[in-house]
Order: structure tokens, then sequence, then C-alpha cells
């Protein structure tokens, strides 16, 4: 199963386009898609900063979870302080689970450590912000 992880003011097309790339991948694998889930701190209606909203599921602990993938946008500063948010990366980060993030989600992961001496992006205006910010990490800019 593939996690989304969304905030309220996500950008919308950092969730729903790796939405339509593992579907149109399992289309042409043959396979059916995979199942996925997507996931915020607080389930229900999540509001994005077009105004449109998606529908997510709590941050319990699912061992189906094969990739999370951590969406950005304009509110990625909440999740990155949040630590239940924070826990929730790590504890799936720990279990061996592949981890992603897509433009500015990238704070999330610098914010849990798990960017630390690794090389990694995020949106280029945010990138004087994220260096002084994450020091450790390699930001390919």
């Amino acid at each position: 199963m593939i996690g989304i992880l969304i905030f309220p003011d996500f950008q919308i097309l950092d969730a729903s386009g790796p939405i339509s790339v593992f579907e149109i991948a399992g289309r042409y694998a043959g396979t059916a898609a995979p199942a996925i889930q997507v996931l915020a701190a607080t389930p229900g209606p999540v509001r994005s900063s077009s105004g449109v909203e998606m529908l997510a599921r709590g941050l319990k602990p699912s061992h189906a979870i094969s990739t999370l993938v951590v969406a950005g946008g304009r509110g990625v500063r909440a999740p990155a302080t949040c630590e239940k948010t924070l826990a929730f990366v790590r504890r799936i980060a720990k279990r061996g689970i592949r981890v992603a993030s897509v433009c500015s989600g990238a704070y999330v992961l610098a914010e849990a450590g798990l960017l630390d001496g690794r090389r990694a992006t995020t949106h280029w205006a945010r990138t004087r912000h994220f260096l002084a910010s994450y020091p450790k990490v390699k930001l390919e800019a």
C-alpha cells in the first residue's frame, strides 16, 4: 500500500501527481493499481491550497504501507513541527519502508532527521531557508 501524507494547505499536485503515477504504472504493468491511502495528522477532509479537499485517514500504524510519500505545499511548516507527524514518519522509516517527498515535503523529512548526510531537493524558492535550517542535508539546488 502507498501512503500519501497531506496537511492543511498542501499542494494538490503533490498528492494527486503521485497517485496518478502509481495508477498508470499499474495499468502499463498489466496489474492492479496499488492500494493508496491518503493520510493526515487529523483524519477527515483536508483542504489544499487550491481549496480542493482530500479525505484523509489518521496516522494509525499500518504495517501494510510499502511506500510513504510526503506532499509539499504552503502549509508544510505545520507537519514539519507536528510531533505526531514526525514520530509517524520516523516509525515508518525505522521499519525500512521507502519514504519520499515531493517538493517542499522535504522539510518534513529533514525535520524528522531522515535527510541528515543525504542528498535532497526542495522547491527552488525555499533553497536558502532550507540550507539555513538543515545544514546537515546535502541540498541539490
